[in-house]
């Protein structure tokens, strides 16, 4: 009970943060929490950062230590080169045993590129479009590699369009997600979500999503113009958090996002 409580203090708390946001995924991509959306970094935008991952948010596979699954962590290096493709490369921690002195700790790791591309930028009367992959590679289709290890690879289409009313902004997104591997398919199929910008305060950001399975509260800020940070609760009780340092490579500055 107190670790929800203090859960709802730190979510309450980075919804009233003084900042422009984006979303950013646990991958280093754009997007709202865990579901993918169609809402694209700025040009020239890049991206270093590590994120708290709840064992909820793991797959059923491959985060397992001693039979038991585990919360750990990942980093992050992210690109919006052009404002209509993103890159990332994504490192999970896996914990296990060293071989010569039997120390538990997170020696392994998971490593995996994604890549985000999108057609349609958002227009008055239609929303963005965009298409992605995540943990892509050469093999990363093909079910039957049982030896590849694609504990996170999935490819996505998604829609989000924004509303604006009384000064306030409503995003709304919807996607398709399809995981390759079978115990991901929880996650497989329609996703979606909203998120909501308040007039008083338009630089802040809440977001609720149905991931597929479960459900996930959360916001996000960006501070000092460079250091984005992130806080969810998959279910109102299991907490993420990420920490990011944003630089546009292009000496940009951005006031209010743009769509």
């Amino acid at each position: 009970m107190k670790r929800i409580k203090i859960s709802y203090i730190l979510l309450a708390a980075m919804v009233l943060l003084p900042s422009l946001s984006h979303a950013q995924q646990y991958n280093g991509t754009s997007g709202f929490l865990h579901i993918p959306s169609a809402e694209m970094s700025h040009e020239g935008d890049a991206r270093m950062g590590v994120h708290y991952l709840n064992k909820a948010l793991l797959p059923d596979t491959g985060f397992l230590f001693q039979g038991e699954k585990y919360n750990t962590y990942d980093f992050y290096l992210g690109i919006t080169p052009f404002e209509w493709i993103e890159l990332s490369f994504t490192s999970t921690r896996r914990k296990d045993t060293r071989a010569v002195t039997g120390e538990v700790g997170f020696w392994r790791k998971d490593r995996y590129a994604s890549i985000k591309i999108r057609p349609l930028r958002e227009g008055r009367y239609h929303p963005a479009v965009a298409i992605g992959f995540n943990d892509v590679g050469t093999t990363a289709f093909n079910k039957e590699r049982t030896d590849v290890q694609l504990y996170f690879t999935n490819i996505y289409v998604a829609a989000t369009k924004h509303f604006g009313f009384g000064g306030n902004e409503l995003g709304v997104n919807l996607a398709y997600r399809h995981y390759f591997r079978n115990y991901n398919d929880k996650w497989s199929g329609l996703v979606g979500g909203l998120s909501f910008r308040p007039a008083f305060f338009p630089q802040g950001r809440a977001i609720v999503e149905y991931m597929g399975n479960e459900f996930l509260i959360g916001a996000d800020a960006l501070l000092w113009q460079h250091v984005l940070i992130q806080a969810s609760l998959i279910d109102f009780k299991y907490l993420n958090l990420g920490l990011c340092l944003q630089l546009n490579m292009l000496g940009k500055k951005y006031v209010v996002a743009e769509r």
